[in-house]
């Protein structure tokens, strides 16, 4: 097989996985519910305390203040060696509701997330609503079948 093979059936390939990807829906919607033996306002500390976020989410090697932004905090997350993600609060009502989202105007995905703080007989029933969309064909393929999403 001579490099040009190569180049043509590595061409091929992108090309199929492109076409396959664009046939995929670019919105997607997860949601996640999980009940906790702890109260409203330790759930939500938990949760809102993004530079702890390393210390109990797998992948997430640290996580930066950034800057403010519409009078709210933003972070950023590091989730593997060259990877960094910013994200900001977009919407918040303390103790009862979160949302964060992805910064960014030339991303190839849109992420939101919403958090939901509901007491629950001591507890707390925390439900997690992410919408993404994923604007290129490749990553979403790989969104898809690689890496899915998840709540």
């Amino acid at each position: 097989m001579t490099m040009l093979d190569i180049l043509a059936l590595t061409a091929a390939l992108l090309g199929l996985a492109a076409l396959a990807g664009s046939r995929l829906p670019k919105t997607h919607v997860a949601a996640s519910c999980q009940r906790f033996d702890a109260s409203v306002d330790e759930v939500w500390e938990v949760v809102t305390n993004f530079t702890d976020y390393p210390n109990w989410r797998p992948g997430l090697s640290r996580v930066e203040a950034g800057p403010i932004i519409d009078g709210q905090p933003s972070w950023y997350e590091y989730c593997a060696p060259k990877i960094k993600v910013h994200l900001q609060i977009a919407g918040i009502e303390p103790k009862r509701r979160l949302v964060t989202r992805l910064v960014g105007t030339k991303l190839p995905i849109f992420g939101a997330w919403e958090y939901t703080f509901e007491e629950d007989n001591g507890g707390t029933i925390l439900t997690i609503i992410e919408k993404d969309k994923v604007y290129n064909p490749l990553l979403r393929l790989c969104t898809r079948f690689v890496f899915p999403h998840h709540a």
